[in-house]
């Protein structure tokens, strides 16, 4: 049997999806060998491409790595005319099936032969032990417990690397030695499809933190911290003067942010996957705000 699960997205999106590998593998070691189709990668520039290896050192065992490079480019060039992995896979014979989380599959893994659906963002370990040949699986896997299953090896195999940059130690050093609570305030592409948290969610949660622990320091990541800066009365970050806007993480070093929220002593968390991912790393950090749905961009 064959199992392929697959990548795509950003940091957050493609380590979930490892994440469900790893449960898999460790669940059902027997259901072998599994693969993640890395060809989003090869034909779509997001984000800072692939990064898993990059931030985590983590082997992932890529589908690109599995097969000769001539063939390899003749699913690349396959994919580049819309014929997903798994419809090639179809086209050439092998006894394939589909588990799709979200009907996005239709758009990014294209596929005649038969699908699956399943409820999206739940915890559903029996997916893993499906019966059959070769099973391809289109989905994010946004759900804790695929994660706290086995959180003290995935919290190994998911360190984050040493900060070695001064600005970036100097943030670390304030978060260690403060009532560090992290603000995730998630702009971009959420603003424009209008999945951003409303701004109270904020400032009620920054009000409840003060009252409890009125030394806190907050410490704001955002991708546009202009706007939270402009924003700062109706989010609630006029409330103390203990403010820190975390700069200069962008691109390769995106990642930071993440590293760093992880380091908090507290998180008020945004509905992204990058937040989320924070918390579930984080050996320390109580969660005094959490949105009731994680969006993972993809809930189609």
């Amino acid at each position: 049997p064959m199992r392929i699960q697959y990548l795509n997205g950003g940091l957050a999106n493609q380590v979930f999806q490892y994440i469900f590998v790893r449960f898999a593998e460790l669940y059902y070691p027997e259901g072998g060998p599994w693969f993640l189709d890395d060809s989003f990668f090869f034909v779509n520039q997001v984000h800072n491409g692939y990064e898993l290896e990059r931030v985590f050192s983590i082997q992932a065992n890529l589908l690109s790595r599995y097969f000769d490079a001539d063939v390899w480019q003749e699913f690349i060039a396959n994919k580049k005319k819309g014929i997903s992995i798994a419809q090639s896979f179809a086209n050439l014979g092998f006894p394939i099936e589909m588990i799709a989380e979200t009907a996005n599959y239709k758009e990014h893994n294209p596929f005649n032969g038969k699908v699956y659906r399943i409820p999206s963002n739940e915890f559903h370990p029996e997916i893993t032990k499906f019966p059959g040949d070769t099973i391809y699986y289109h989905g994010y896997w946004i759900d804790a417990s695929w994660f706290r299953s086995y959180k003290d090896i995935l919290r190994k195999e998911l360190s984050f690397p040493p900060i070695t940059d001064s600005r970036n130690q100097n943030y670390a050093g304030q978060i260690a030695s403060s009532q560090s609570i992290g603000i995730h305030i998630r702009r971009g592409d959420y603003a424009t499809l209008g999945w951003t948290l409303p701004n109270s969610y904020y400032s009620e949660s920054i009000k409840n933190v003060l009252t409890e622990y009125p030394d806190s320091f907050l410490f704001v990541f955002s991708d546009d911290l202009d706007w939270c800066r402009r924003n700062a009365d109706l989010l609630g970050l006029n409330l103390t003067s203990n403010v820190v806007y975390v700069e200069g993480n962008k691109e390769n070093l995106s990642y930071c942010d993440m590293q760093l929220m992880s380091m908090c002593n507290g998180l008020i968390m945004s509905n992204s996957a990058f937040c989320y991912l924070a918390a579930l790393l984080s050996k320390n950090a109580a969660i005094f705000a959490e949105p009731s749905n994680m969006n993972n961009g993809h809930n189609a």
